[in-house]
């Protein structure tokens, strides 16, 4: 990708055009999308910046960094993880692959805390079990400024993208991070007001049917639910029902077709008030609780 002074220069405008072209022959979803995200995280400029100046050509580094960022892109490496942020609820967070990436759909989860607890100034304990990037607990965070909150992983590598985002957040001195299986390093003696998760729900049969961005690039972790989807809640119900303070919640997100199952998990265990929350598509998308 040159330019000799006969040719035409690789102007923004072109660069759009050609990426676009290039990622749709390789059946990129919404090729124009990545492509501008692509160039400006290339340039270290916004969306808009580009709009402001399509005309502007690029100097040699600038097209080596762009191109580069294609090339990962049509071998179906999520857009996420090439520039290394996502937005989720209302910030950017720090994601790699070794973190499921944050999806709108999981917002759900956050809506729901907001809609129980309309006292923004709440003192409240949070516990979030599988925190990966940490999206939904620093999201929370974020809306309750009294609120302090733990964040437990099985991978140490997440608890890294974790550790990033509290620092950037300045959250430090609010949260603080476990490696472990679900509850278990924590200690029985500490009591939440409050419990999210986003634990792993797809049926393992139904991996390879995900797009390849997702099954291959994605850590298979954080999405293998077992044979029926539900591995992960059976334990991770109970466990949460005993680390809950008197009328405290727990809060999961699930698959679309798991609204059923999972409340009659969570009745099972002794939860009442048991509610299903759909998402912004009307599927079933978060389990609610009360502990009486």
């Amino acid at each position: 990708m040159s330019s000799s002074p006969s040719e035409q220069p690789w102007t923004i405008r072109r660069l759009i055009q050609w990426g676009s072209e290039w990622l749709g022959k390789h059946d990129i979803e919404n090729p124009r999308l990545d492509v501008e995200l692509l160039l400006a995280d290339a340039l270290a400029l916004t969306r808009m910046d580009l709009f402001l100046d399509m005309d502007r050509p690029l100097i040699q580094e600038e097209l080596g960094a762009f191109k580069s960022r294609i090339k990962r892109r049509s071998q179906r490496e999520p857009v996420a993880y090439i520039v290394g942020v996502r937005g989720f609820w209302k910030q950017d967070f720090h994601v790699n692959s070794s973190v499921l990436i944050p999806r709108p759909e999981t917002e759900t989860l956050i809506d729901s805390v907001l809609s129980l607890y309309s006292q923004r100034d709440t003192k409240l304990n949070i516990l979030d079990i599988g925190i990966g990037s940490g999206a939904i607990l620093f999201s929370l965070l974020n809306e309750f400024p009294n609120a302090s909150g733990d964040g437990v992983d099985i991978s140490k590598d997440a608890l890294e993208v974790a550790a990033k985002n509290r620092d950037k957040f300045s959250l430090k001195e609010r949260v603080s991070l476990f490696a472990g299986d679900l509850t278990s390093p924590l200690s029985t003696n500490t009591k939440y007001d409050l419990i999210v998760s986003n634990p792993p729900y797809i049926v393992t049969q139904e991996l390879d049917n995900l797009q390849a961005e997702v099954k291959d690039k994605e850590p298979r972790l954080a999405l293998d639910g077992g044979g029926d989807g539900l591995a992960i809640y059976r334990p991770l119900i109970p466990q949460g029902y005993k680390l809950l303070k008197k009328s405290g919640r727990l809060i999961v997100e699930i698959g679309f077709d798991q609204g059923k199952s999972v409340s009659d998990l969570f009745s099972q265990v002794g939860f009442k008030e048991v509610s299903v929350v759909k998402d912004y598509g009307q599927r079933d998308r978060v389990v609610i609780g009360l502990k009486q």
